[in-house]
């Protein structure tokens, strides 16, 4: 073959080859570009099914939402937002085998998602199975990945925490994370009262005043927390911090019949408590004696009222007592402590047995009670 004419049929080949080189790769960057477009469209459609779901859960239609987050994953399978969207709707209707297999999928794409977490915490509550595992889940919420814009929903989730634990009567665990929260609040009285009504809840009396106290240091007019801080100080019996807090709340709001009695009580119980600190050897003998008058006057009210012969027995006995204790306070030198104590138990003991035989006392009675009880190591 000549050697023009096989040059000329590379050529030609070469030509060709480079055309459909051209061609193919045209073909590449047009079926790129569309398939671009294609995610385009269905990420914009997807937008609009889980805007629509949005709206949906806000107007309460959750089955409404649950199909349109279906169709917003449809459009795009790999966005965790939208399947996240789906499993927490799937889990208000209580579907919820189908909402736990999407969150452990996502949980394996991203294990410390606080979201994912959260959510898989909230489902483990809702379930009242294994409150561990709720636990588990709310722990690795919070100690996830949260951005810096979102620390005060970390702290949210904390103390949702906390009433999962108070509502499953996790006292002690609650009030590990409540310490948590008290140095991680806002100095705010708002932070303070929530916290305190959770150690409330979490019977722990001593850490409630404290946030009570603080609260008030930040805001001292405030009159439901005056009367709530003057209720935990009466339960602790801290008469004197009850006092306090009880009567600055009167004077706020005077016809709370509810506060003017605890506060009464409180003013009872500093007046006639023969065992308070500061008080002379002579001011101890006179409020023991007067004490001891008081129950007595109860204990013969009692006696004729109770058609109970043990009952009676049993004040007769106290009765005699309280006259052996009045013969001895009698004497010119004023008792010591343990006399002193000794007395104090005795009208407490009055008290308790006409209260059994004969019900509610009157204030001052009740007052003699409460303090009886204070220093036997009994809350009020």
């Amino acid at each position: 073959m000549e050697v023009p004419r096989v040059t000329r049929i590379l050529n030609n080949e070469i030509v060709l080859l480079a055309v459909l080189s051209v061609a193919a790769f045209g073909v590449f960057i047009f079926t790129r570009h569309m398939s671009t477009l294609e995610r385009q469209l269905n990420a914009k459609i997807a937008a609009v099914w889980f805007e629509r779901g949005e709206q949906y859960l806000k107007a309460g239609e959750t089955n409404k939402a649950i199909r349109s987050f279906r169709s917003a994953t449809a459009k795009v399978e790999d966005d965790p937002k939208y399947t996240l969207a789906l499993a927490n709707a799937l889990a208000a209707e209580k579907h919820t085998q189908e909402a736990e297999s999407l969150l452990f999928r996502l949980r394996e794409a991203d294990a410390e998602n606080p979201d994912v977490n959260l959510s898989l915490a909230r489902l483990a509550a809702q379930q009242q199975g294994d409150i561990q595992e709720a636990v588990r889940y709310y722990q690795n919420a919070l100690y996830g990945r949260w951005p810096g814009d979102q620390l005060d929903q970390r702290q949210q989730v904390r103390f949702e925490l906390v009433r999962f634990l108070l509502a499953h009567q996790q006292q002690y665990l609650a009030t590990s994370e409540l310490f948590v929260l008290q140095n991680r609040v806002p100095d705010s009285a708002a932070a303070h009262i929530e916290i305190a009504k959770l150690f409330v809840e979490a019977n722990d009396l001593p850490h409630a005043l404290q946030e009570y106290a603080a609260a008030i240091r930040l805001d001292g007019s405030n009159v439901e927390t005056l009367t709530a801080a003057g209720q935990v100080a009466f339960q602790l019996g801290n008469y004197q911090q009850a006092e306090e807090y009880l009567r600055a709340a009167l004077e706020a709001k005077p016809d709370s019949q509810d506060t003017r009695h605890l506060l009464t009580l409180t003013r009872l119980v500093l007046s006639a408590d023969p065992l308070l600190r500061h008080l002379t050897s002579w001011d101890r003998k006179n409020r023991l004696r007067a004490a001891i008058e008081l129950s007595k006057t109860r204990l013969e009210s009692c006696l004729s009222q109770t058609p109970d012969d043990k009952a009676s027995a049993e004040l007769q006995s106290l009765k005699a007592e309280a006259f052996a204790t009045e013969a001895m306070l009698r004497a010119k030198s004023p008792p010591d402590t343990d006399t002193v104590r000794a007395g104090v138990d005795l009208v407490f003991r009055m008290q308790q047995a006409a209260s059994g035989a004969c019900g509610r006392p009157s204030e001052a009675d009740q007052a003699l009670l409460l303090i009886g009880r204070q220093h036997n190591g009994e809350r009020p």
